[in-house]
C-alpha cells in the first residue's frame, strides 16, 4: 500500500472496503434460521406429546392391574356369609301377680300457689 501525502505525486490506490453481506442475503438467512427453530420446536412438542401419551397408557394399564388385584384381595378377606340360624320361639314365664294391693303413695301437702309476676317489668325485678 502506498502512502498518500499532499506533497507527493503518487496516486493513492483505491481501497476496497467490504460493506458486509448483502442485506437481502442476511434477511433470507435470518428467515431460514427462524424457520429451522420453529420446525425444531414443533418437533419437540410432538415428541413430548407422544411420550406423555405413552406414559398415560402405561399408568392406565398399571392402574387396571392394581384395581383387579385389590378386588381379588378384598374378596379373599371378606368374611363368609353367616348361615341363617333357626329361630326358636320360647315363651316367657307368666309374671307373678303381687299378693295384695300396693300401698298408695302419699303425696305431700302442697299449698296452692298463686303465680306471681316475675321478670322484666315486675316490682321485684327492680328491687322494690
Amino acid at each position: 500500500m502506498m502512502h498518500d501525502c499532499p506533497n507527493c505525486e503518487h496516486e493513492a490506490e483505491p481501497v476496497v472496503v467490504e460493506s458486509g453481506p448483502d442485506p437481502a442475503a442476511v434477511e433470507i438467512a435470518g428467515e431460514a434460521s427462524v424457520e429451522v427453530a420453529r420446525i425444531e420446536a414443533d418437533r419437540d412438542v410432538v415428541i413430548a406429546k407422544l411420550q406423555t401419551r405413552s406414559v398415560d397408557e402405561e399408568v392406565a394399564v398399571q392402574l387396571a392391574a392394581l384395581a383387579a388385584e385389590n378386588d381379588a384381595l378384598r374378596a379373599q378377606l371378606a368374611p363368609a356369609e353367616p348361615e341363617q340360624a333357626q329361630v326358636v320361639a320360647v315363651e316367657a314365664p307368666a309374671a307373678a301377680e303381687p299378693e295384695g294391693e300396693l300401698p298408695e303413695r302419699e303425696t305431700p301437702n302442697v299449698p296452692e300457689h298463686e303465680p306471681q309476676h316475675r321478670g322484666y317489668g315486675s316490682k321485684g325485678w327492680f328491687g322494690g
